[in-house]
């Protein structure tokens, strides 16, 4: 089959110039300290005994904020000295990323931050970039004209060039012989929103405080929900599954091995009982960030030619044991784990993050043997055949997402927890991350987790019993990501523990959902897949809670929440204005969207042969017998359309 290029093209998608997304300095620190200033903790600060300085928590002074007063959200910096600097004074303030990590700037064009002088004379300083070997770059002396409200003051990488750097620099204006400039004003003002940007605007931080992304087509009409159960087959019940649409079991290198009732697999025999039951089936394909923990391990197991090979034989075996149980709507949930580690690169915890899954080598050879394709050797070929394969072979309905760990880019504190600067920076980067899969490969759904135990069996330090402010912050890390990759979010692994249970299965994750819906679904989800992390935890093996969760859950399905309709949201989609078509038996592959469209075969009179509600990566068949030139039109639920003349042989 050959292409010609489209004649005409009905309408395009907008096209957008290539924008980095804006870089969150400081926005709020969310007013930590007393009720009227507090301090950005991982900052530093020095100067003169009088001036308005904050305590680290660690120990020393560093930036401090007030809550009296701001431009947006909860707080902003103050720069307050009353006096004038005396010979041999001095002040230096340090604003450091949430995420306590160097940035590169080389491809940002400028900074963004508001002021507001609150004094009547003018207020002098200097600006400059913090730089990754603690030295500070070139200084830009800077005069804020007395009295007025607040205003939004522009910097350029010429005015204060930076690379790599850890954050912005204040410091005291200078005056003769580079000592202190002791004619200067006292200075009174307050700093609020400061955003690094690549100049267009176009990358710029907006994500809503709502958002509905619109769900796969076999999701369902309401919020959905389901449960780990790992019993033995054939020890399963009705009673257990709660009302719920799905369950959900791991499949590991071993389970291959498992014991199977009918002679027929593992995995079949679950997704039989599945049936009986009333369920659907999850399967949580769970094999790399299993049997190698660490850049190291992960990398040299996908570049691998004999573990890839057993690993996509194992795939296939998965699809088969599924595609012979019949069942509809699988949902296999991709790599926990994996992903996290791979993010966090060479360097572990502390290193630069990975945000393009290309440069991850795998071995592909096994894949194009058994799908008589060549993918790219890197991570988002390896993505792209698990999500083209199993839709594939699992024709009754399958929805495929990655399960990229919070814990893989940097959140100082935590996700819930610490600045939400940190969360949107690492829910970019992972958005980015999955943008780097592909329209295919980044599959339908981004799974995510809280925590990987229930919040009272984590150690006594870290505090994942949450608060409203708490979720707020996850929610706004789960709305970027959907906000960035244009996918809903659903949760796995969330603790069906509750505040009721004794001391180690304590969690407020189930009775947050119960108690506030809206919650979650205003955070970008569309479903949530409760269950147990690590041993020890609720419903490891068994319920452990005296029947809690299966009571407050079976109640709630009686009346499911229903899913609003889907509002806009940036998704990667929104700059792809190429409509791809590749040629199979009887018909054609599309892609080059989101969401659901509506895709018609036309013959050149005008008259529609096919037409058929599909998703990108799915398939148009065409009438037997065709041949010659054809129009394609795909139309997408947003109302953007594209046509392509085709040529059937």
């Amino acid at each position: 089959m050959s292409f010609v290029p489209s004649l005409r093209i009905l309408a395009l998608l907008p096209v957008m110039a290539m924008a980095l997304d804006d870089l969150p300095l400081y926005l709020d620190v969310g007013c930590a300290g007393d009720a009227t200033t507090g301090g950005l903790n991982n900052g530093f600060a020095q100067g003169p005994s009088d001036m308005v300085l904050a305590d680290k928590a660690s120990g020393g002074k560093t930036v401090p904020v007030t809550c009296a007063e701001k431009l947006s959200g909860t707080d902003a910096i103050v720069v307050n000295l009353p006096r004038k600097l005396a010979n041999g004074e001095y002040w230096d303030f340090g604003i450091k990323f949430a995420d306590d990590r160097a940035h590169g700037l080389k491809s940002f064009k400028d900074v963004h931050l508001w002021i507001r002088n609150r004094a009547s004379t003018v207020a002098k300083f200097r600006i400059g970039w913090e730089e990754s070997a603690g030295a500070s770059g070139k200084m830009k002396d800077v005069e804020i004209p007395g009295g007025g409200d607040w205003k939004e003051y522009v910097y350029t990488m010429e005015e204060i060039p930076g690379d790599s750097v850890y954050g912005l620099k204040l410091s005291h204006p200078l005056g003769q012989y580079n000592g202190p400039d002791t004619e200067a004003d006292p200075i009174d003002i307050l700093i609020d929103s400061i955003v690094v940007t690549d100049g267009t605007g176009k990358g710029a931080i907006a994500v809503p405080t709502r958002l509905h992304p619109q769900v796969p087509a076999n999701w369902g009409a309401n919020f959905l929900l389901g449960s780990f159960d790992n019993r033995e087959v054939g020890k399963s019940t009705v009673a257990a599954q709660a009302g719920l649409p799905y369950r959900y079991q791991y499949m590991m290198p071993e389970t291959q091995k498992y014991y199977t009732s009918s002679g027929k697999g593992y995995l079949y025999d679950y997704a039989m009982e599945s049936e009986k039951l009333g369920v659907k089936t999850a399967i949580v394909w769970y094999n790399l960030g299993k049997v190698g923990e660490g850049w190291g391990p992960v990398t040299k197991n996908l570049a691998d030619a004999a573990y890839m090979t057993e690993y996509f034989d194992r795939f296939e075996w998965v699809l088969d044991q599924l595609e012979m149980a019949g069942q509809s709507d699988y949902m296999l949930v991709c790599e926990p784990d994996m992903y996290g580690f791979l993010m966090r690169g060479p360097g572990g915890a502390t290193g630069t993050p990975v945000t393009d899954p290309t440069l991850i080598a795998v071995d592909m050879s096994r894949a194009n043997v058994l799908s008589g394709k060549t993918y790219p050797a890197n991570l988002a070929g390896w993505a792209e055949y698990l999500v083209t394969r199993a839709r594939q072979k699992l024709t009754n309905g399958v929805i495929v997402g990655h399960m990229p760990n919070h814990w893989g880019v940097s959140i100082p504190g935590q996700v819930g927890q610490g600045r939400k600067e940190s969360h949107y920076i690492s829910a970019l980067a992972i958005g980015t991350f999955l943008e780097g899969l592909g329209p295919i490969g980044r599959g339908d759904v981004v799974f995510v987790e809280k925590s990987d135990h229930d919040a009272g069996h984590k150690p006594a330090q870290e505090d994942w019993l949450w608060d409203s402010a708490n979720y707020a912050k996850y929610f706004l890390w789960t709305r970027t990501i959907s906000w960035k990759t244009g996918l809903p979010i659903c949760g796995w692994q969330v603790s069906e523990g509750n505040m009721s249970n004794v001391p180690t299965w304590k969690d407020d994750a189930a009775e947050t959902y119960l108690a506030h819906p809206d919650w979650w679904i205003d955070g970008a989800f569309a479903g949530i897949l409760f269950g147990a992390g690590n041993a020890d935890c609720v419903n490891y093996g068994d319920d452990d809670d005296d029947g809690w969760f299966v009571d407050h859950m079976t109640l709630a399905s009686k009346t499911p929440v229903p899913l609003p309709l889907a509002t806009g949201v940036r998704g990667a989609g929104a700059a792809r204005t190429e409509l791809r078509c590749l040629c199979r038996s009887g018909g054609l592959e599309l892609s080059g969207w989101k969401g659901l469209a509506e895709a018609t075969f036309i013959d050149l009179k005008g008259r529609v042969l096919a037409r058929s509600r599909i998703r990108s990566g799915q398939f148009l068949s065409w009438p037997s017998g065709a041949n010659g030139t054809y129009i394609v039109h795909v139309s997408n639920d947003a109302g953007i359309a594209y046509s392509r003349l085709v040529t059937v042989p």
